[in-house]
């Protein structure tokens, strides 16, 4: 009987302490950036707003992949200097009329097209 009370009484005082500890889990946010935090990392950055998605290019690694275009996926469609106007369809370098294709191995990567002039523009992840 000794035994039972003795356990009984070692559970009891773990689902006590257990019950009493406080723990604090702080969650980050994390979202996408915008052509504002894009352009204060890289004043110089040539970037495109496409479905909400800040894209940026002359990424040395994307250039050296193996990337074939896939669908034509839309254009460009305005331009700004200034992030507080940028939309989607905004470029800060790309001119208007710029075709934008997506690419048949990843889908953060998009292929963009002008006046004999081919870049990749690469998602800016979430910060």
């Amino acid at each position: 009987m000794k035994k039972k009370s003795c356990l009984l009484f070692v559970v009891l005082i773990s689902l006590f302490l257990v019950g009493c500890e406080t723990v604090t889990v702080e969650t980050i946010e994390s979202k996408k950036p915008n052509a504002a935090e894009a352009l204060r990392l890289d004043k110089q950055a040539d970037i495109f707003q496409w479905e909400g998605n800040i894209l940026k290019t002359n990424i040395d690694w994307v250039d050296e992949l193996e990337l074939n275009e896939d669908k034509y996926i839309g254009k460009i469609k305005f331009n700004s200097s200034k992030a507080k106007d940028f939309k989607n369809g905004t470029a800060n370098f790309l001119p208007i009329g710029a075709k934008i294709y997506s690419v048949k191995e990843r889908n953060d990567i998009f292929i963009v097209k002008y006046d004999n002039v081919v870049k990749r523009y690469l998602v800016s992840s979430e910060g």
